[in-house]
């Protein structure tokens, strides 16, 4: 028997492990999961790697469909995530319902993980992006941990190796020891399809 391979998002892990967990939910093989950023999965697709499935951002997948990779007809939205900052549990952090909550949190943070940008982490491009925008860059690479994938990020927060980390909402819901403070409040929010 032929094991499916499941090529997935960083953002999708904590559903993906769910359905997987199920005793009852699959018949035959279970899928061979890899997880990775949006940015290599894509890559390693286009480079021709092949598998049955992959769930990625409705951007990567528009590349994907327009390089007669994917079958548009089989294209599925899941959901949406978006940006957001977690905190370990223990650590205050004041309400980012807007900017100025969001540059006194990163200021008063004594540490700061968060997946390298170049790694193709659309959460990291977007908070590298965002700290340029707010003249906070050199400040918070300062106190950075940078981490390949988001959910490494937060699993660096819930281990308690720094207080704060940025990621996908999906990222850090439901991971013991962090929560989410909240999404980037507009205009540096960010959510993804």
């Amino acid at each position: 028997m032929t094991v499916p391979v499941l090529l997935a998002a960083g953002a999708v892990k904590t559903a993906v492990e769910g359905l997987l967990a199920a005793p009852d939910a699959w018949r035959g093989a279970r899928p061979r999961v890899a997880y990775g950023t949006v940015g290599a999965l894509r890559d390693r697709i286009l480079a021709g790697e092949p598998c049955d499935a992959t769930v990625l951002s409705a951007e990567a997948m528009a590349l994907l469909v327009a390089r007669g990779l994917i079958d548009p007809a089989t294209v599925v939205p899941l959901g949406v995530t978006g940006v957001g900052l977690a905190a370990g549990n223990g650590v205050a952090v004041g309400p980012i319902d807007d900017e100025a909550g969001l540059v006194a949190a990163l200021r008063a943070a004594p540490s700061i993980a968060w997946a390298d940008p170049a790694s193709g982490a659309t959460a990291g491009r977007h908070f590298a992006a965002v700290l340029d925008r707010l003249g906070l860059a050199e400040l918070v690479r300062t106190k950075s941990l940078i981490v390949p994938f988001g959910v490494e990020a937060v699993a660096a927060c819930a281990c308690g190796a720094v207080a704060l980390a940025v990621s996908q909402a999906t990222e850090i819901r439901g991971v013991p020891g962090v929560r989410l403070v909240g999404l980037l409040p507009p205009p540096h929010a960010l959510v993804t399809a």
